[in-house]
């Protein structure tokens, strides 16, 4: 059987060619919505704490509100053209180029205290949404917070974007849910918070600590 094809590869270049358009476009405070799911994922981890953004982009606005809470941040991402604007806006933040599927835990610098992952994992096939959320589960520590989003729907498709194509890739919410807990996560707060077009999925979960 030939190798199946990878649409990261394809995206990853989108967003290299369109850095600085999604730059412009980006907000530079969060959304309501976000700015909500954070407060609550972040009610019980205290500045200092180590947390890692997940598909950081060009930092803005996410990583940016971070850093100014007091955390010692850590942005991922795939795009060497985000990331170069990245560095520029948020400097006090550290970045890692690599891909969330495969990059080392040395190479963050993990375990991580939070993980952030918003509107990243919904660009990575499906098929591989198991060991991703597997791989977030090893990069945090015991009690540890995630909070992600997910597409709202079940298949596959492609939106257009500042010109260029991107692919989309999710599960039912209920397989999502699933998919997360047999990785070792206890899913505190689901929801879907913006029921438009195929639905957007947000999940703030713990791994259990070893004392409870």
């Amino acid at each position: 059987m030939p190798p199946q094809e990878d649409p990261l590869l394809d995206i990853a270049s989108a967003y290299d060619r369109t850095a600085d358009k999604w730059r412009a476009s980006r907000p530079d405070a969060l959304y309501p919505s976000l700015a909500r799911l954070l407060d609550v994922a972040l009610a019980t981890v205290p500045p200092g704490a180590h947390v890692l953004d997940v598909g950081c982009g060009a930092a803005v606005p996410l990583t940016r509100a971070l850093v100014a809470r007091g955390y010692r941040t850590t942005g991922l991402d795939f795009s060497r053209e985000q990331l170069t604007i990245a560095r520029r806006e948020v400097p006090s933040a550290t970045y890692v180029f690599g891909d969330m599927r495969s990059v080392t835990s040395p190479a963050l610098g993990s375990p991580f205290d939070f993980v952030v992952a918003w509107d990243s994992v919904f660009h990575v096939p499906r098929r591989d949404h198991a060991t991703v959320f597997a791989r977030f589960a090893s990069w945090l520590v015991p009690g540890g917070i995630i909070l992600l989003s997910l597409g709202g729907s079940a298949g596959e498709f492609t939106s257009e974007m500042l010109g260029e194509t991107f692919s989309h890739s999710g599960f039912e919410p209920a397989e999502s849910l699933r998919l997360l807990e047999r990785a070792g996560f206890e899913v505190v707060h689901s929801e879907i918070d913006d029921p438009q077009s195929r639905g957007h999925f947000s999940i703030i979960a713990t791994i259990p600590s070893r004392n409870g």
